[in-house]
């Protein structure tokens, strides 16, 4: 991963960064204060040897044996003898095990000198407990010294430096523990925001999608959080981004494979909540507008959702036509002043994939090519069910809808063999709900600015309030 790469990254997940960030910092601070303030008390001991010896030799091995007393007293110190005889002194109420874990012992390198730490909640209980050990273990010295025969050696521990009272706290440091916390936090996020992006397994970008498919992006619809509640795109300026890119998917479709007309086109998706239905919608709307004769098919037989954006009834429709209970005249319906033509779904059938594989279903899409420039067919998701391979045969091209950050790869992958199978030429992918900036997509809106006077409306182009008289019903793209 170079580096424009993980900048991007980090603004991606620059979310999940922060919030583990402040939850391990506020981790910190709170089992920061939580803990008991500790302090600690130190005394200085100095061990002295003499044998007698008034040479210089004799000055250096009393010099070597005090160092040699030292490392040795360092573990006598905390002893069983010496613990015992303290905590029962002070009446602590210890064994000798559980005040020898407050007590440490160590030697100062190159020295006579040992120092003793006393750690204890209580500043003056650790101070009492420190010169307390100390004064028992220069008593004690001597019977540890002692010869077979009764004779005291040379050796005397002297204290050097009493403790003293501590008024500060060893333990907690809140700013050392919190900037630790800190620190740790924000490694653990960008760790986490790096192993999320080796694990997710979903497209990224309309480049990766048109690779897995083996097909071109068509283009990207880039997120609107107004989309939910304006699904189509004539709710848009004419110079929305969301517009814009409708338009590009229209100019791409019409140059692929520019030698073979491509009256009958599939929209569908990996699997549900991809957005191939507002795709659909928009699409239409978008090569409607540029003069052309569109028809728009709910085919999702088992979820119709296209009637219901476009404010239009779906009680008579496909299905009503391939069953002859209505006339195909009598089920395709206006939408914006015939702006374009929709055949709604009609009645739920009990076995949808035999009625769009049917004989009846490839000799009304043969007829409807001599109708209409373009019929776009809205399909259930291919992955659940059959319904969409099997109506995708009869088609001239098939689009995919991918939805950025929730389709899988391999979805994508399953999606494009399950075309293959049935013979479905695939034109291209369309990348929906990317992200507005980042990844290989950038938008901005470009346009008339507000002294150029108002833009000049194609003839074909639908009012916005016009479609809010006739959409009653608005679903989440």
């Amino acid at each position: 991963m170079d580096v424009r790469s993980g900048l991007r990254l980090l603004r991606e997940r620059w979310k999940s960064i922060i919030a583990i960030t402040l939850l391990a910092t506020g981790t910190g601070a709170f089992l920061t204060w939580r803990q008991t303030p500790l302090y600690s008390a130190q005394v200085t001991l100095f061990v002295s040897a003499w044998n007698g010896g008034a040479t210089a030799s004799s000055a250096y091995q009393d010099s070597l044996l005090s160092q040699q007393r030292v490392k040795s007293y360092t573990a006598l110190l905390r002893g069983e003898l010496v613990m015992r005889a303290v905590s029962e002194e002070l009446g602590l109420g210890l064994t000798p095990a559980g005040l020898a874990a407050k007590v440490t012992a160590t030697a100062i390198p190159d020295t006579a000198l040992m120092a003793a730490n006393v750690v204890d909640a209580s500043p003056r209980r650790a101070q009492t407990i420190a010169n307390a050990v100390a004064a028992k273990f220069t008593q004690l010295v001597p019977t540890f010294e002692a010869g077979p025969d009764g004779r005291q050696p040379g050796v005397r521990v002297t204290v050097v430096s009493p403790a003293g009272l501590p008024y500060r706290p060893i333990s907690p440091r809140p700013v050392h523990n919190v900037g630790t916390a800190l620190a740790l936090g924000l490694l653990l996020g960008v760790g986490y925001a790096f192993a999320r992006q080796q694990l997710d397994t979903t497209v990224k970008s309309a480049a990766e999608a048109a690779e897995l498919a083996g097909a071109p992006s068509l283009g990207a619809i880039a997120a609107d959080p107004t989309a939910s509640k304006r699904p189509l795109v004539i709710h848009d300026g004419p110079y929305a981004p969301r517009a814009e890119a409708f338009r590009k998917i229209r100019t791409g479709l019409q140059f692929v494979d520019v030698d073979t007309a491509h009256k009958v086109v599939l929209i569908t998706s990996s699997v549900a909540g991809e957005g191939k239905t507002t795709t659909a919608c928009n699409l239409a709307i978008t090569i409607a507008q540029s003069g052309k004769r569109v028809l728009l098919i709910d085919a999702d037989l088992r979820r119709p959702r296209a009637a219901r954006y476009l404010g239009l009834p779906g009680g008579v429709g496909l299905t009503s036509v391939l069953v002859g209970t209505a006339g195909l005249d009598d089920a395709v319906q206006g939408w914006g002043d015939d702006l374009m033509s929709v055949l709604a779904s009609g009645p739920i059938p009990p076995n949808p994939s035999e009625i769009l594989g049917s004989r009846h279903m490839r000799e009304l899409l043969d007829r409807l090519r001599d109708t209409y420039d373009l019929v776009l067919i809205d399909a259930p998701p291919v992955l659940p069910v059959t319904d969409a391979a099997t109506t995708a045969a009869a088609c001239d091209g098939v689009v995919v809808v991918v939805r950025h950050g929730v389709t899988r790869r391999e979805e994508l992958t399953a999606t494009v063999a399950a075309l293959r199978t049935v013979d479905a030429k695939l034109l291209g992918t369309v990348l929906n709900l990317a992200p507005a900036r980042g990844g290989d997509q950038s938008y901005q809106e470009y346009g008339a600015r507000p002294d150029d006077g108002p833009p000049q409306q194609h003839p074909g182009a639908w009012h916005p309030q016009q479609v809010a008289r006739q959409s009653k019903d608005r679903v989440p793209q």
